[in-house]
């Protein structure tokens, strides 16, 4: 916004100052040709006037003598009247004296003018280049400023591309976090379940081992009740026949022991008999606790190889969980590393965006200050621009009051033209200088007379020549003069033509 109101001030002085160049260039155009203009005038008048002069001066040279000699006899007539009046209205020479010192203060003022004209060109030129310097300069600065705020832009969206993949790497890294905590509960609670199936698998496989040697023992007690059992039914039997040998080799004699003797008998096959039922029930009922621990077997196996099955999927999952842990360890490796060199890289950026910045930093106050000294330059050329605003309104007073000499020298010049007044040549003896250069006169150094205004001159004053009269014979002239007969000289109140 400041850069904007310095270039709109800069433009307004800009065209302030363009504007009173071009208003002076136009002035100063019109007054040239104005001043050309009264020249070409006063040329016609005086090339007129010095004709005349010069008819003047050599009919008074003829008839001098006669009215010298006629003044004293000869009466007043009408003639000697006319001429009486016309001698009224003829310049003497310090009317011609005053006219030229008039003619020789305007050639001062209008060489003070042109001279000043010049300087206020060359300054308005000097002026010129000097706001083409700083307009160069600021085009200049204005483009560095644009450079610096375009890299600025660019060095803006890098830091936030890097702060925003930093962001990124703070939640993955985050996440990394989460899934390493993850990783590490499931690397627990997989070696809590190793743990715990090892233990389980040896449990029952003890338990199964248990099952089986007891299976085993039971089986050869079984087999061995059976021996028995059929060692005793031989035993008995061979015993009852050994009896029953032995009791008919002993047969009662009376029935009384006869009696007895089938009562003990009796007994003895019920004893039998219950030892019998006894024996028969331990075997069903080891069979059935033998059917049992087959089915007590069958299910602990069906039961193990459930658990083993169940243990078979941990294990997969815990081998898939594995693989997984290790694929996240990778990453996690891959992502310290891109970390890290993220990180490098975001390092050297802060550094290369801090010496940026500060390169910046100077580039804006060598700106700042540029546009400060600008700043003043522009509110010296705005002085200098009212100055020159002040000096052309003065220079317009000048030439206006130079018009009015003009008008009034070329009214007196009418009046010289009209009046048809002899030329008086000024005596050499009056004077003992130049009238324009003021250098002394000597033997060595002699005088000369201007042969159109007849002042007494030195030869280097009366250097130029002009043509003139009938004869066009060659005639010494002063520069004024000069200046005023030939159309094509310079002005006389100017070295050079002004170039504008």
């Amino acid at each position: 916004m400041k850069l904007t109101e310095s270039q709109t001030a800069e433009k307004h002085a800009s065209d302030e100052r363009d504007k009173y160049i071009q208003i002076y260039a136009r002035t100063h155009d019109r007054f040239l040709a104005f001043e050309k203009k009264q020249l070409e005038q006063m040329r016609r008048v005086l090339m007129i006037l010095t004709y005349d002069q010069l008819k003047v001066l050599t009919e008074s040279c003829t008839s001098q003598s006669q009215q010298s000699d006629n003044s004293s006899s000869t009466p007043a007539t009408p003639n000697d009247n006319v001429e009486l009046d016309a001698a009224r209205h003829h310049k003497t020479e310090t009317d011609w004296d005053e006219l030229l010192l008039q003619i020789s203060q305007i050639m001062d003022l209008s060489q003070k003018f042109c001279d000043k004209c010049s300087q206020q060109r060359d300054e308005n030129n000097k002026l010129l280049l000097l706001n083409t310097q700083k307009q160069e300069e600021n085009v200049k600065l204005l483009f560095d400023l644009s450079l610096a705020k375009a890299e600025h832009e660019k060095e803006q969206q890098i830091r936030m591309q890097l702060e925003k993949q930093l962001s990124e790497t703070n939640t993955i890294s985050e996440q990394l976090s989460i899934l390493k905590t993850k990783a590490g509960k499931n690397d627990v609670d997989f070696r809590d379940m190793k743990s715990h199936y090892d233990n389980l698998f040896a449990e029952q496989v003890n338990n199964i081992k248990k099952l089986v040697k007891e299976r085993e023992l039971l089986h050869l007690y079984i087999q061995r009740l059976e021996a028995e059992n059929t060692s005793l039914a031989a035993i008995t039997n061979d015993n009852e026949t050994a009896k029953l040998l032995t009791y008919s080799s002993q047969a009662p004699t009376t029935f009384e022991e006869a009696w007895s003797l089938i009562v003990k008998l009796r007994e003895e096959i019920i004893q039998q008999l219950k030892i019998k039922e006894k024996l028969k029930n331990d075997i069903q009922q080891l069979q059935y606790n033998h059917k049992a621990d087959i089915r007590e077997r069958e299910q602990i196996e069906h039961l193990l190889n459930r658990d083993l099955n169940v243990a078979k999927d941990e294990i997969i999952v815990l081998q898939s969980l594995q693989t997984e842990y290790e694929r996240v360890m990778s990453l996690k490796k891959d992502l310290e590393k891109q970390l890290d060199e993220r990180a490098n890289e975001l390092k050297t950026t802060k550094a290369v965006a801090n010496s940026f910045t500060n390169q910046l930093k100077e580039k804006l106050e060598q700106i700042t200050s540029a546009k400060a000294h600008l700043d003043e330059e522009n509110a010296a050329l705005r002085v200098q621009i009212q100055k020159l605003k002040v000096d052309l309104e003065n220079n317009e007073l000048v030439q206006h009051d130079f018009v009015k000499l003009s008008q009034s020298l070329q009214v007196e010049l009418e009046e010289i033209r009209n009046s048809e007044h002899q030329l008086r040549w000024q005596p050499e003896e009056d004077y003992s200088e130049c009238q324009r250069c003021h250098s002394q006169f000597s033997v060595t150094w002699r005088k000369h007379h201007c042969r159109h205004c007849g002042k007494v001159l030195c030869k280097d004053c009366t250097n130029k020549t002009i043509y003139t009269g009938p004869n066009n014979r060659s005639s010494r002239v002063c520069d004024v003069c000069y200046t005023l007969l030939v159309k094509d000289s310079q002005p006389y109140f100017h070295s050079s033509v002004p170039d504008i």
